[in-house]
């Protein structure tokens, strides 16, 4: 049986552990709370060490989940587009907060960005192709793979059709 002082000694270790292990994985790249949360329980942290050392780490500024979905929503863009669906699905599997996506997302993106950034990237899919049917069913997959809403995609299509008929 530990004594008081053992106890307290081990819970110091597992403390420096967890924020050694956090503060790896942040000098890679950002990440949510939930994120780091996931690792530390994987690697057999205790939950009451955990939360302390996320609280830390979020009091230092070193974690905040507005941030990082919002900067994940900005390199996403940059980088080829991802459409409002896709950018959900990545942040919930970065274990960030449900409502604090949409907040973000509602802020970040409207439909009508949406929409243009659909019809670029179907301009830039079809460069120089010949428009046919096969064409056509291609860039649904890839828009569709890309996040956009079945209306987003039908009015981007009839969209290019039109411009192709002209």
């Amino acid at each position: 049986m530990r004594s008081k002082r053992s106890k307290g000694i081990a819970r110091s270790d597992d403390e420096q552990a967890a924020r050694a292990k956090c503060l790896r994985l942040l000098s890679r790249r950002a990440r949510s709370a939930g994120e780091l949360r996931e690792r530390l329980q994987t690697g057999g942290c205790d939950t009451d060490v955990i939360e302390g050392v996320l609280s830390d780490l979020e009091g230092a500024g070193l974690i905040d989940d507005e941030e990082f979905a919002r900067s994940w929503i900005a390199s996403r863009r940059a980088s080829g587009g991802a459409a409002r669906r896709r950018l959900s699905w990545e942040l919930t599997r970065k274990r960030v907060d449900r409502d604090l996506i949409d907040r973000v997302l509602d802020e970040e993106l409207d439909d009508q960005q949406e929409l243009d950034q659909a019809a670029q990237l179907a301009r830039k899919k079809l460069r120089g192709r010949q428009l046919d049917g096969k064409e056509l069913s291609r860039l649904r997959r890839h828009l569709l793979g890309r996040g956009f809403g079945f209306d987003t995609v039908d009015s981007v299509l009839k969209a290019v059709a039109r411009q192709r008929e002209t």
